[in-house]
């Protein structure tokens, strides 16, 4: 059977092409390799029966920013996806046995600054503005392709309305470092380092350049909206995204391991399944990074040496590992009771600690002490654990894809398959030292190390969950690559979308929204205006 659209991988950014595809009236089928549909948006019982845990992506605030979602939010809703906010989004904790908490309350947070130092906390409105003079523009720039005419549309706007001199001092100001930045508005080092842990997520350490508009967007996003998680887990996403595709005859297959696209004459016609069978197409759209296409899903033949050069540069990012803790009881923090109460709990604890991990990983070092960013998402979403227990979410951030050395000189390193449980050891650890009661509360735990979250999400090269690094020189116009950040590739008719394309890792739905637009205006555009 020909089908108008395949899609390859039933992630967020595939199921949102797909269905957006699905209802201008084009027979579509996604395939999956997985038993399951979600890519990096999965949720299970994977620590203990009873407790629901979010895999890897857990955060759906920009997901329901995103075009997709404001055109679909009913459907979404009356297929079982419910938002749910935390009013406590996020805290740091320290070796002192105190914390910085961070309430969707301005006052309430004004304190927890104070406490600290009265000069951050004065300068944490300041800080708050400056969110209004770039997070209007990124976040509507994240809705368009770039580059394009609306894009530039989008930053004229930005020009005009901050004037010259003001867009001048905002832009030299996201030049900077996390370091650099946080140091140039607080002077308490446990004011900064509530901050920079947020540009970390996304591939920006301490000192990497022009990283600081990532930890302004998500520190001050978070303290005015909240944290969303997903109502009994981010599967509900993915499970309403099916039904919608289902209900305008389009088709998930999963199980199904795509080995090769067909091309002919330059020109993509269909896809050959690992069983030889063959599935006719007009157009193939894969949730796919540029070496998996050049190294899989397109034989290199057909593509030109300039691409399949740089699809072999792309850049990935320092590795994650993820830990799911089943608790008898929430974590018992020493900072306070309060503390259980926040969406996610940031364990750097300084950001001389973070830039040490970093460094430590980009050398294949195994950190001594790697940033922790705890989640609680049973504190947001009672329904995630039995009652009066608790689901822990820990991302560990960062480590290396092959370890050669350990920081401490306490593990063999050798491969995750066999270190991986004693790494977990050293994060459990680790987390005991501002939870200590916590050991003897843990009924399950599930670790997946760099080496488990591709078997997952294969987008996850070698554990990187960003799927490619976000720093400039692979962001915005550069992503994925130079010359083909509208999703477009040198085969006509084959398409990449997902976390490596533009605009990048999160539950953004953001490319797959954007091809869907580009294919449906293509018969009266050569390029899309969008």
């Amino acid at each position: 059977m020909k089908y108008d659209i395949v899609v390859i991988g039933a992630g967020h950014n595939g199921l949102a092409a797909a269905i957006q595809l699905a209802k201008q009236g084009k027979q579509v089928l996604v395939l999956e390799k997985e038993p399951r549909p979600g890519g990096a948006a999965k949720s299970g019982e994977v620590a203990a029966p009873g407790f629901i845990h979010d895999l890897f992506s857990m955060n759906i605030s920009l997901f329901l920013k995103s075009r997709f979602y404001k055109e679909n939010q009913h459907e979404l809703a009356a297929n079982g996806f419910k938002p749910v906010y935390s009013s406590h989004p996020y805290a740091s904790v320290f070796p002192d046995g105190k914390a910085l908490t961070i309430d969707t309350d301005p006052e309430m947070t004004h304190q927890s600054l104070s406490s600290y130092s009265t000069a951050d906390a004065d300068a944490w409105k300041e800080f708050d503005a400056l969110y209004d003079q770039v997070a209007p523009y990124l976040y509507k720039l994240m809705q368009r392709e770039l580059p394009s005419l609306r894009a530039g549309l989008i930053v004229f706007r930005a020009l005009l309305d901050l004037k010259i001199k003001t867009a001048l001092k905002v832009s030299s100001q996201l030049a900077k470092s996390p370091r650099q930045f946080v140091d140039s508005w607080f002077e308490n080092d446990k004011v900064k380092s509530l901050v920079v842990p947020w540009g970390y997520q996304m591939d920006y350490a301490p000192d990497i350049s022009g990283g600081a508009a990532f930890p302004l967007i998500e520190a001050i996003g978070h303290y005015r909206e909240g944290i969303p998680f997903a109502l009994g887990g981010i599967q509900t996403m993915i499970q309403a995204m099916v039904t919608m595709l289902e209900a305008r005859g389009g088709e998930l297959q999963t199980n199904t391991w795509v080995n090769e696209v067909h091309v002919e004459d330059g020109e993509a016609q269909g896809v050959f399944l690992n069983d030889g069978t063959y599935i006719e197409a007009g157009d193939v759209i894969a949730t796919a990074t540029p070496t998996q296409i050049a190294d899989h899903l397109i034989d290199a033949k057909y593509l030109p040496a300039s691409f399949e050069s740089k699809a072999q540069n792309y850049q990935y990012g320092p590795k994650t590992m993820m830990i799911h803790l089943a608790l008898n009881e929430p974590l018992r923090w020493t900072a306070g009771e309060d503390i259980a109460q926040s969406a996610y709990v940031h364990v750097a604890p300084y950001v001389e600690d973070v830039a040490r991990t970093h460094t430590q990983a980009l050398n294949d070092v195994l950190p001594d002490s790697p940033l922790l960013i705890v989640g609680q998402p049973s504190a947001v979403d009672v329904s995630r654990a039995p009652e009066g227990k608790a689901a822990v979410w820990i991302m560990v951030r960062s480590l290396p894809a092959h370890p050669k050395y350990d920081a401490l000189n306490e593990i063999e390193p050798g491969p995750w398959s066999s270190i991986k449980e004693q790494y977990a050891d050293r994060v459990i650890d680790k987390l005991a030292e501002y939870a200590p009661d916590m050991k003897n509360t843990i009924e399950g735990r599930h670790v997946f190390s760099p080496e488990d979250l591709p078997k997952e999400d294969p987008n996850l090269v070698e554990g990187d969950h960003m799927a490619g690094s976000h720093q400039l020189f692979q962001h915005f116009l550069f992503r994925p690559i130079v010359g083909y950040s509208r999703y477009q590739t040198p085969i006509r008719h084959f398409y990449m979308i997902g976390a490596s394309t533009w605009p990048g890792g999160g539950l953004n739905a953001g490319s797959g929204y954007l091809l869907a637009e580009k294919l449906k205006s293509r018969s009266f555009f050569k390029f899309s205006p969008l």
